[in-house]
């Protein structure tokens, strides 16, 4: 009987391409320093009670829709899972660095790797095992369909950059034998990206010097849609309202009080901000471009001990990104 130990666990990615929730390739992509991947299922199981039992206990058990939630937690050595977070990626570039611009995909977007009637979101599949000492008792299972739910980028002083990525699959697939572990492309060595890479502009261009920590979500609000059509399982997962949100806390500067306070939270006025990670200038770096922000939150706090802190909530209208890396295709071809 073989034990699953953690350091033979493997969390990979596959493109889709061509049919809605088909994984495409033979080998899986590296996603970065993955942490954890956390995943709810649920066979959606109804008591169901009828006359005649002549019973006070349940009559049946009967199962439902089956649900997949995922939460992918890494810490990030590129920003291909912001292209599937936001909807669209064009790359270029020859040779290396490459450039990535990704930009929001609304419902009308045509998805640029499948296609079909229920016009679906770009969609990645979640590869992860347990590897036994034995053949054939390894624990795989791949969860086909993945849209992202939300996504999160944050920091704090001293830290690494963290990505959390909440998505919800169509299906998942068993695998029990040592051959379904998949291989990976190319392991990326390279370190991730920290706190020392993180700068915000705000607005853009004017960069906030006393930032202590920051975390930036995109939520797409998705709705798994389960129709009367013979299957169980999800038949598309649905983006509807799309939804930005920044926090960040700053060590109270004289300099910004006055306009972070009185101009972007008490009347009210709308600007641009940018959140750059730039490990390598030129090289390796991304710059998030938040447009038609409003600041919906200030504290500042008044202690007796201690620094003095701003705490603000910032709302962007809309969102893109410019990325630089040694990456060649954050998209399957």
């Amino acid at each position: 009987m073989s034990i699953y130990v953690s350091d033979n666990n493997k969390v990979l990615m596959f493109h889709e391409s061509g049919t809605y929730a088909a994984p495409s390739g033979a080998s899986g992509t590296w996603l970065g320093l993955v942490q954890s991947n956390e995943v709810s299922e649920n066979v959606n199981t109804q008591e169901i009670r009828y006359t005649g039992t002549a019973s006070r206990n349940v009559g049946q058990f009967v199962n439902t829709s089956k649900d997949y939630e995922g939460t992918l937690t890494f810490l990030p050595q590129n920003w291909r899972m912001l292209g599937f977070t936001l909807g669209s990626t064009y790359d270029s570039g020859s040779p290396s660095p490459y450039t990535h611009e990704i930009s929001e995909a609304n419902s009308a977007s045509r998805n640029y790797a499948t296609s079909g009637p229920l016009c679906p979101f770009i969609s990645f599949a979640i590869h992860e095992s347990k590897k036994a000492c034995v053949d054939g008792e390894s624990f795989v299972r791949t969860y086909a369909g993945c849209v992202a739910d939300s996504m999160t980028i944050s920091s704090s002083e001293g830290e690494p950059v963290t990505c959390e990525v909440s998505y919800k699959a169509q299906h998942v697939t068993l695998g029990s034998k040592t051959t379904d572990i998949v291989n990976i492309i190319d392991e990326d060595t390279s370190r991730p990206y920290i706190f020392s890479d993180c700068k915000l502009h705000m607005p853009s261009g004017t960069a906030i010097e006393t930032l202590k920590d920051f975390s930036f979500t995109a939520n797409n609000n998705t709705e798994p849609k389960h129709y009367l059509n013979g299957s169980q399982t999800v038949a598309i997962v649905i983006p509807t309202g799309r939804g930005y949100e920044l926090s960040a806390t700053l060590d109270a500067d004289a300099t910004k009080s006055k306009t972070l306070w009185e101009t972007y939270y008490q009347d009210g006025g709308s600007f641009n901000a940018m959140l750059q990670v730039s490990q390598n200038t030129g090289s390796e770096e991304l710059f998030l471009i938040m447009s038609g922000c409003k600041m919906t939150e200030f504290t500042s706090p008044t202690p007796n001990e201690g620094i003095d802190e701003f705490t603000m909530t910032i709302k962007p209208t809309s969102v893109s990104a410019s990325v630089t890396d040694l990456v060649e295709k954050y998209n399957f071809w």
